[in-house]
């Protein structure tokens, strides 16, 4: 509502007319009370009437601004009520105008609804062909990784029999220059298997052999026949070394036994080596003792060594 100020009455002319007729009152009971003039009904009634007049008067500007002011508000107030009327107008058209864009937006819905149907159809069966195939590939990348994988393991296991196959003949040639009455070629076949033996390391390929003397173990040692050694029995030498592949034992030392009345069971035992020097001997930093073998026994250890290799790799690797 807004505000405006009422233009107010003089109030100085009212003053003056109370207070002519309430000094003309006040005149009149003076002067009857000094007996110039005789109390009577209507003297009194004429006084009461002058006061009742001033009393009038005076009030009348006040009454008067009352009453603008009452009728500026009720203007105020009509107005407002227009103004009012006419925002319910406007609030009533701009209703029908969105109930009418609330139906148009509700159609539209209704055929974003469907059209969302469809496509979340679509995406379902989509979905569906192409996790079937994306599992048909995964199972046929699957059986292809397998597959690489068998061919790898066998590849990689014929490549570590052939490995050991060729290790075997590397220790039965080693064994034949150890016999070999020319110190010269026994140094040089065991720096060739020294340096052998250190190119397979790096495979994960270690080569044990046993050393004479030692007492059987059938843990880590086995017979040329594979029968169980008798007991307390002593090595007399090796035929075939023993190997394991990244740590894990593929097949144990292929030991020949000392005779029944050879064996000294006082003797201490040893332990395996994967080195070629456990059993070369102690006179030479290199190739270690001399065997006392006849110089034919080569080519028989060669042929033993061969066989032996050609036999148990087949089973163990």
């Amino acid at each position: 509502m807004s505000e405006s100020s009422v233009p107010l009455a003089a109030k100085w002319p009212f003053l003056l007319g109370d207070l002519c007729l309430l000094g003309a009152a006040a005149g009149v009971a003076w002067l009857a009370h000094l007996g110039r003039i005789d109390w009577s009904l209507g003297l009194a009634a004429l006084l009461t009437v002058a006061v009742a007049v001033g009393a009038w008067i005076l009030v009348t500007p006040f009454l008067r601004d009352q009453e603008a002011a009452l009728r500026l508000q009720e203007q105020e107030n009509l107005a407002d009520t227009l103004r009012q009327v006419q925002q319910l107008e406007k609030a009533a058209s701009s209703i029908a105008s969105g109930t009418a864009q609330l139906q148009s937006g509700q159609q539209s819905l209704d055929r974003a609804q469907t059209a969302a149907a469809a496509l979340a159809q679509q995406l379902t069966t989509d979905r569906k062909t192409f996790v079937e195939a994306q599992q048909r590939t995964h199972d046929q990348e699957r059986q292809n990784l397998r597959l690489e994988v068998d061919k790898l393991r066998r590849s990689e296991e014929e490549c570590m029999r052939v490995v050991c196959h060729l290790l075997d003949h590397n220790f039965a040639v080693y064994q034949a220059g150890l016999r070999s009455p020319q110190p010269g070629v026994a140094h040089q076949l065991s720096q060739y298997r020294a340096a052998c033996l250190d190119a397979v390391r790096r495979l994960g390929i270690v080569a044990h052999e046993a050393n004479p003397g030692e007492p059987f173990n059938p843990e880590f040692h086995q017979t040329l026949d594979g029968q169980p050694a008798p007991a307390a029995s002593l090595i007399q030498s090796t035929l075939a070394c023993g190997y394991s592949i990244r740590g894990t034992p593929v097949r144990p030392i292929i030991v020949a036994l000392q005779p029944a009345s050879d064996t000294l069971p006082d003797e201490s035992p040893a332990t395996l080596t994967d080195t070629p020097q456990s059993t070369l001997p102690p006179s030479d930093p290199v190739l270690g003792a001399r065997l006392e073998t006849p110089g034919d026994d080569a080519t028989r250890d060669l042929d033993e060594s061969r066989g032996v290799s050609d036999e148990h790799l087949r089973g163990d690797l």
